[in-house]
């Protein structure tokens, strides 16, 4: 891109905020903004339901939130060697199961990438329970990207309605390539499941993960997390998880500036390696390797993976609900 589509670009992003009194942010970093639509779990979103996020992966990506207009703008002119995720919109919702007619949690998760000049974007669908949905409630936002100076639509609010009550075929052969085993026995409360990958008995384990909030349900599970014991486990029973994969979880959900897990950074999990987040007392610690240090933020860190990734949707549905089969995943990770 030219200096001049730079220049163009940019204006037309800043003139969108101004015209509109959007918001501006720029700067790699996670940023969280209002769903009228409702969280996935209330009591850890708060009363302000900052539940719908917004990411930028570099100093370079820019982006607007008209929350009047429903729009979400990104800018970014930098060219690219290879195809690099340069940021992602979390929209929180939910829908009316068609198998069960109950009302559960529905998030539409977007990529967006940069080749060269030129943008790329992808979708999926986290959801705790599988099948088709109706009444789909999600804020109506349209994803716009500014490309040689003007804007282009990548996402309208009816595709991403119809990204959650039908998923595509791809999304269905997702499904049914990825496992979620339930760990729960004889009446334990825990939410614990296993997460694997493959068809059937040929599927293999990846990753557990295990939320341990003793007996906190609604309302009385936020004030758990901030004052009391719980603890959110996360443990690979694979060595093949890809490291970007593990990168970019530690960046969204606040953890990337932990030196304890700068091995996590530099080269993923090893088979059998565990990272715990938790609180004693409402003190907060990171623990890894052996290793456990304070830090204030685990409570922060666990609200924003229960509520911004699927293994945390699927662990915070089952910490509020007896115990069911499980679902698959819609789609993407």
């Amino acid at each position: 891109m030219n200096r001049k589509n730079i220049l163009i670009s940019l204006l037309v992003l800043a003139g969108a905020c101004t015209a509109a009194g959007a918001a501006d942010f720029t700067g790699r970093g996670v940023f969280n903004f209002k769903s009228d639509s409702g969280c996935p779990f209330s009591a850890l979103a708060g009363p302000a339901n900052e539940c719908n996020r917004l990411a930028l992966d570099d100093a370079d990506t820019r982006a607007a939130l008209d929350s009047a207009a429903h729009t979400l703008r990104f800018a970014n002119p930098r060219s690219y060697g290879r195809k690099t995720i340069v940021g992602d919109v979390l929209l929180q919702g939910s829908g009316q199961s068609r198998h069960s007619g109950q009302r559960v949690p529905l998030t539409f998760h977007a990529l967006l990438s940069r080749s060269g000049n030129d943008w790329s974007v992808s979708s999926h669908a986290h959801s705790p329970v599988g099948g088709e949905f109706s009444d789909i409630r999600i804020d109506p936002y349209q994803v716009v990207v500014i490309e040689g100076g003007a804007e282009r639509v990548v996402f309208t609010p009816e595709q991403i309605a119809e990204t959650l009550s039908r998923p595509s075929i791809a999304a269905r052969l997702a499904n049914e390539f990825v496992q979620v085993r339930d760990n729960r026995k004889g009446g334990a409360t825990d939410a614990d499941i296993t997460v694997g990958l493959g068809l059937g008995r040929a599927s293999k384990s990846v990753a557990r993960a295990h939320f341990h909030a003793p007996g906190a349900k609604g309302s009385e599970l936020s004030e758990a997390m901030r004052q009391g014991d719980w603890s959110l486990e996360l443990q690979a029973l694979s060595g093949q998880i890809p490291r970007q994969v593990v990168q970019r979880d530690l960046f969204l959900y606040g953890l990337e500036s932990q030196s304890l897990l700068l091995p996590l950074m530099q080269r993923g999990f090893h088979k059998n390696e565990k990272l715990v987040l938790g609180a004693a007392g409402g003190k907060g610690y990171v623990r890894y390797d052996g290793q456990q240090r304070e830090f204030a933020g685990a409570d922060a860190s666990a609200r924003a993976f229960l509520q911004g990734s699927f293994i945390g949707l699927v662990l915070g549905w089952q910490q509020q609900q007896p115990q069911t089969p499980v679902a698959k995943k819609s789609d993407g990770r």
